[in-house]
């Protein structure tokens, strides 16, 4: 080839190279530009599918907070106890700040707005229906209270505000299936984007890397060419070399992080939630009055949030120590270890009205502090989940399992309660991290009571399930080996 044929080619080649060059960067503008596109897409619709995840929450709260209203008037008038009025007047000023804020998620929404103002006029209706039946309780006694009941207008008003309350949720759920639909839509629309453009830039690649071997070819076929290949080669390899090397320190390093969680989890995120608390209990206490009442529930809204953060840190915490922070394992007297929980939860069993009852239990191997949690996690349960109007009753006994040839002795263990119990069809998720059956409002907890009640039973080799019925109470059943292999 001549020096001017050999010139010519290097012009080609490098004007084709240009134009590969410009090709790619429209290319890649153009799917970033759509990439762009779809991820504004998708963050606005799943903005908008938590928003009305949100509305149905708070509709579902109204008619929860309203029925506990009725519930505890009801046990006024039934009691005459005063104390049966502090729910009933919480619930009450509770609804009507929930329908207010309903009515400001749903400011877009023209049709729920006129179903929310009769919605605001039937539930003004029911909680004076309440009120006129405590004032006939106070005024008339027993009697007045009988009249009220018979006059049987509660159970019509009930029915207006659900069936409001229905429509708007079915109105809350049609948008959410749209929302849900759209956004759906939309990480398919991303998903397409993001396979196109990486064919096209695989096979701009595939060009460019063409393009390349051609200049190559023209230019490498001298001892020259082949060492500055074997160099770049080396500078490759120890390049990727150093960057294993500093993914083998980073590993190491994200270990040692891991290992510090529990110590970071009890000051570092622990230290800004009690400054949370500090300040909003001066907030509260100094400027109560200049916030207003719309500032006094963001004020009490964030202190929950603050106290519920602090919660679930600490049941991290506790669920985490099961394996960091372990003991040593002992002879465990485990009816001393349960009449020491009774002993921690007297007060609350007095106030309740209930008792623990204590069978025989067994000694057996174990982490002793480990025992103790277990103990008072299951008990736990089983007051804080009594039936309404009942006094709660736990009791607490074993048996030990018939034993085959070989194997280690082991016991059963049964915390039994009378309380609202759960259907089994629940029974696996009651013991995962922070699945819970009921609402906050309803019963307070974390929802990690039963998971670290798990761990504690693997760490020793054991299993645990529960046997229950709604309303018929529960028994969790603890299987434990008397000693360690």
């Amino acid at each position: 080839m001549t020096p001017d044929a050999r010139q010519k080619l290097r012009r080609s080649i490098g004007l084709g190279a240009t134009l590969s060059l410009i090709f790619v960067i429209v290319v890649l503008l153009v799917t970033g530009w759509v990439s762009y596109q779809n991820l504004r897409r998708i963050s606005r619709n799943e903005e908008w599918v938590v928003h009305t995840h949100y509305v149905l929450d708070e509709l579902r709260d109204i008619l929860a907070n309203l029925s506990a209203a009725e519930s505890s008037q009801r046990s006024y008038l039934i009691t005459a106890d005063k104390l049966y009025l502090e729910p009933y007047n919480k619930a009450g000023s509770l609804v009507v700040q929930q329908v207010k804020h309903v009515r400001e998620l749903t400011a877009d929404n023209p049709l729920q707005q006129e179903r929310i103002a009769r919605l605001e006029s039937a539930i003004e209706k029911r909680l004076g229906f309440l009120h006129a039946g405590v004032e006939a309780r106070d005024t008339r006694g027993l009697d007045g209270a009988r009249a009220y009941v018979s006059a049987g207008q509660g159970r019509a008003q009930m029915k207006i505000v659900t069936a409001l309350l229905n429509e708007m949720q079915a109105e809350e759920s049609k948008l959410l299936v749209l929302r849900e639909h759209e956004s759906r839509l939309s990480y398919s629309i991303a998903i397409v984007t993001l396979l196109v453009s990486t064919a096209l830039g695989l096979g701009l690649v595939l060009a460019a890397y063409r393009v390349t071997i051609r200049e190559l070819r023209t230019r490498a076929k001298s001892g020259e060419a082949l060492a500055r290949a074997n160099d770049e080669l080396e500078d490759r390899v120890t390049e990727r070399t150093a960057d294993l090397n500093s993914a083998n320190e980073s590993l190491q390093s994200s270990n040692r992080e891991l290992e510090q969680f529990a110590s970071v989890a009890s000051h570092d995120l622990q230290e800004p939630l009690r400054k949370i608390q500090a300040f909003g209990d001066r907030l509260q206490t100094r400027c109560s009055q200049e916030l207003g009442e719309q500032g006094r529930d963001y004020l009490a809204r964030m202190q929950s949030s603050a106290t519920r953060m602090r919660s679930l840190i600490d049941a991290l915490l506790s669920f985490s120590r099961v394996t960091t922070k372990a003991q040593p394992f002992a002879q465990v007297d485990l009816f001393a270890t349960a009449q020491e929980v009774a002993s921690d939860l007297e007060e609350r069993v007095q106030r309740m009205d209930g008792r623990i009852e204590i069978g025989d239990l067994p000694t057996l191997e174990a982490d002793p502090s480990q025992m103790r949690q277990l103990l008072q996690n299951l008990i736990g349960n089983g007051l804080k989940f009594a039936r309404p109007n009942e006094p709660p009753m736990v009791r607490v006994e074993s048996r030990l399992l018939p034993q085959e040839n070989g194997e280690i002795p082991r016991c059963e263990i049964s915390v039994r309660d009378n309380g609202i119990g759960f259907e089994e069809i629940y029974l696996d998720r009651i013991f995962e991290l922070f699945q819970r059956l009921h609402g906050r409002q309803e019963y307070e907890g974390t929802g990690m009571g039963l998971a670290i009640c798990r761990k504690i039973v693997e760490r020793h080799g054991g299993d645990i399930t529960a046997k229950s019925a709604p309303e018929m109470g529960a028994t969790f059943l603890v299987t434990l080996p008397l000693r360690q292999q």
